[in-house]
């Protein structure tokens, strides 16, 4: 007995359009491993788990995101209704959270025009985010997409390779 390896690319299902599975199984020389079907079920079923491996990577980025978001716009709501009660514990906010630079934000804000040049910084930091957040919904549209096709796959292969069991089954009666 020998274990044979088998080698299928996964690129109709990957994610990253590269990826291969390799199969290992306990077969006699000359071939009596996996077939062809259990070995489409396996990379369909692989490429599926790391598509949801993926998505949940990529929904915790987005709930992250979306945190900041709201934190953002709560920030940029107080400045405008001149509420800030404490702009260096905002300011250290915006500038390790959100990302936005020092130089872009005020010393404080208590004039009109600081508030605006604070409200103005912030704005382009949500625009940015919000177009990061967009991107990451198609991108895990996409995923999601991937991964009902693997599993569509496999199922179908699984129905398949059943009825063709049962035929063969009907044909030695």
């Amino acid at each position: 007995m020998s274990i044979m390896i088998e080698t299928i690319s996964a690129n109709r299902y990957a994610p990253k359009g590269s990826e291969s599975v390799n199969m290992f199984s306990n077969g006699f020389e000359g071939g009596s491993g996996l077939t062809l079907g259990q070995l489409s079920i396996a990379v369909s079923l692989r490429a599926a788990a790391v598509c949801e491996s993926q998505s949940v990577t990529k929904m915790n980025m987005m709930a992250s995101g979306s945190a900041n978001l709201e934190k953002a716009s709560q920030h940029m709501e107080n400045i405008a209704n001149d509420n800030v009660t404490n702009w260096n514990a905002v300011k250290t906010f915006l500038t390790t959270e959100l990302g936005i630079s020092a130089d872009d934000l005020p010393a404080a804000v208590d004039t009109y025009s600081k508030r605006l040049q604070a409200i103005d910084a912030i704005k382009v930091k949500i625009d940015q985010l919000t177009q990061t957040q967009q991107t990451s919904m198609i991108d895990l549209q996409t995923l999601v997409n991937r991964r009902d096709t693997a599993y569509s796959t496999s199922s179908n292969m699984v129905r398949a390779l059943g009825t063709s069991m049962s035929k063969g089954a009907a044909n030695l009666l």
